[in-house]
């Protein structure tokens, strides 16, 4: 994945859904245009080409973005009716539960699926039906791949918020116990800011939980998983189908500690227009800050996941506290999934793995401490302090 900060896609994005399209387009020169439609196939959103300039675009661009909004039409239309399926077997079921991410923004709040590419269900269950959840999934048909443990529990500590997948018919769903960089909230809190649907049993989140997941997700491998493109047309979509109380949003990320919502948003002024960012009540220092994340991002482009993860130790304060904790979880289940190897026996396959594990991961270790990446820890630095729970300690982590 390219980290760069998007010109001309992320405006012409931005057009799409707060202004005129077709007049941005117009207002681009050759070179520009071609250059957008190179970023928009980059980052699939060919669709949004067709969709919204099919009147303006040559003939050959848009032969070729009709097919791929063709293709995802027909790929959407053949999910929904499985997706509702499963979706009348939970709640049949009396389990509660709630989908989000793709799954729920694509049908639930763009004008087209096709606008909203996504590759699983995310499915998250109330925290005290999901071992029942899980039976309901083995009962209907939904495997888990033969790399994953028949012992849910180990997944789950190897995961940060889901169990391992399952797979029926071609789709996957990740079971959720809760919701992405949410870290030592208690599950049963946000429920409280979930709206159960008619019929029972399946929930939404609020608008509130939506955006503040959204951009939570956006945190993880601090930051560097984040796709800007899906992140602000997702964010965007949950603002202009459902009204956001900001100040009710402010109050859940203080009362969880984590970062507010609006000031990752408002560092994107070449999407949002002026008046959505007035709304937004954004700390102007803390907004300086992301812009800055995001801008070192695309200039360190994908550092390997050790160097990542050595520098977060640092900047968190715990090098080696956050070395042996990592060691701590190189289990065995971990090593039969990253190494595709049976989910029983084949212990000696299984020990080969944590040799070939352990044996590369201490060379890059010490070549990460060799060559004192500062830009990398600059950057890591940074996130720690958008990740502290407080203004106050966000100024004292960057001094």
């Amino acid at each position: 994945m390219s980290h760069e900060i998007m010109t001309p896609l992320i405006p012409f994005l931005g057009a799409c859904i707060y202004g005129d399209a077709e007049k941005f387009y117009a207002g681009l020169d050759h070179s520009n245009q071609k250059e957008l439609e190179t970023q928009a196939k980059r980052f699939g959103m060919s669709p949004w080409l067709y969709r919204y300039l099919s009147d303006v675009l040559p003939d050959d661009v848009r032969s070729e973005c009709q097919r791929v909004f063709q293709m995802r039409q027909a790929e959407s239309m053949r999910a929904i009716r499985e997706l509702d399926r499963l979706c009348y077997v939970l709640r049949n079921s009396g389990l509660r539960f709630a989908l989000i991410k793709g799954a729920d923004l694509a049908y639930r709040l763009y004008p087209e699926a096709a606008l909203r590419r996504y590759g699983d269900w995310d499915v998250l269950f109330y925290p005290d039906d999901c071992g029942r959840a899980l039976e309901v999934l083995s009962k209907d048909g939904w495997e888990v791949p033969i790399q994953y443990t028949d012992n849910h529990e180990a997944v789950m500590k190897t995961s940060a918020h889901h169990f391992s997948p399952h797979i029926r018919g071609g789709f996957k769903v990740e079971p959720h116990f809760t919701l992405p960089n949410f870290t030592k909230i208690d599950p049963h809190e946000f429920w409280e800011y979930t709206i159960e649907q008619p019929g029972g049993g399946q929930h939404i989140l609020s608008p509130e939980l939506n955006l503040l997941m959204l951009t939570r997700h956006a945190a993880s491998k601090s930051y560097f998983h984040a796709s800007i493109p899906r992140l602000l047309t997702d964010a965007a979509m949950v603002m202009r189908k459902e009204k956001i109380d900001f100040m009710k949003l402010r109050a859940m990320t203080d009362k969880w500690h984590l970062p507010y919502s609006g000031n990752l948003l408002a560092a994107f002024p070449e999407f949002f227009p002026k008046d959505a960012i007035t709304v937004f009540r954004a700390d102007p220092e803390v907004v300086s800050l992301f812009r800055s994340i995001f801008e070192e991002r695309a200039m360190l482009g994908e550092p390997q996941s050790v160097s990542l993860a050595l520098n977060r130790f640092h900047a968190q304060g715990n090098t080696f506290l956050g070395l042996w904790k990592h060691v701590c979880n190189c289990t065995p289940n971990r090593m039969r999934i990253l190494y595709h190897l049976p989910k029983h026996g084949a212990w000696g396959r299984v020990a080969l793995a944590f040799v070939q594990y352990f044996w590369t991961r201490s060379w890059r270790v010490v070549c990460s401490f060799a060559q004192h990446d500062t830009a990398l820890r600059d950057y890591c630095l940074m996130v720690a302090a958008l990740e502290s729970k407080s203004s106050k300690e966000t100024n004292c982590l960057l001094k």
